[in-house]
């Protein structure tokens, strides 16, 4: 049975390639059971997580940005999250197709570290995954390895992800729909107003000087 080892500050650590291909299925799966995880709450669709209600706070984050005030994700979000003692924070940004996450050094942390992919491959502990761009979409891998890509863990993740990016891309067209219909709108009020003054010019050409 193979053995998580931890760091120094006591965070579980997934196995290296070369161990985890020598795993058999079941400690594999032993593995991902063993490392911790996000998903012990119960699998309903909430818009927020209220710590007392749920009993815990979030272990690990991923925040999907489409649009909007780049600096509150990359910047306030990861003071702010740090500060709430989140373990680590995942941040996608569709329009630069760009990942980047940070992990708290050691439990009493509240700085983030960027952590650095190896290979294109961001290592999040706290899920004991990997996670890599792939082309236009986030991709799961677990030991950096795709053998568990059809594992039913992984499969729930992409869905999810997914489903948020399905939402992020419906919430980018109704923000491109929006806002030309607000220049179509101002083309039209500016048009009206020029209409309007060269007709207040004829009238007054036309008027008979007394």
């Amino acid at each position: 049975m193979f053995s998580l080892r931890h760091t120094a500050q006591g965070f579980p650590m997934a196995p290296t390639q070369e161990e985890w291909d020598a795993l058999s299925p079941e400690d594999r799966a032993a593995v991902v059971d063993a490392l911790p995880g996000v998903l012990d709450v119960e699998d309903v669709e909430r818009d927020k997580l209220v710590v007392s209600a749920e009993g815990r706070g979030l272990d690990w984050v991923l925040e999907v940005h489409v649009g909007g005030d780049r600096k509150k994700d990359a910047e306030t979000n990861v003071a702010r999250y740090a500060q709430l003692g989140i373990p680590e924070y995942f941040l996608y940004d569709r329009a630069r197709n760009r990942l980047t996450a940070y992990r708290l050094p050691s439990p009493d942390a509240r700085v983030y570290s960027a952590i650095v992919p190896q290979h294109g491959l961001y290592e999040s502990r706290v899920l004991g995954l990997d996670v890599q761009v792939d082309k236009d979409r986030l991709r799961f891998y677990a030991g950096t390895a795709l053998l568990l890509e059809s594992d039913e863990l992984i499969g729930r993740l992409e869905e999810m992800l997914d489903e948020v990016q399905r939402r992020a891309d419906e919430e980018a067209r109704l923000r491109a729909e929006e806002a030309r219909l607000r220049a179509e709108e101002t083309e039209r009020r500016e048009r009206a107003e020029r209409e309007l003054a060269l007709a207040r010019e004829e009238l007054a050409r036309l008027k008979p000087s007394r």
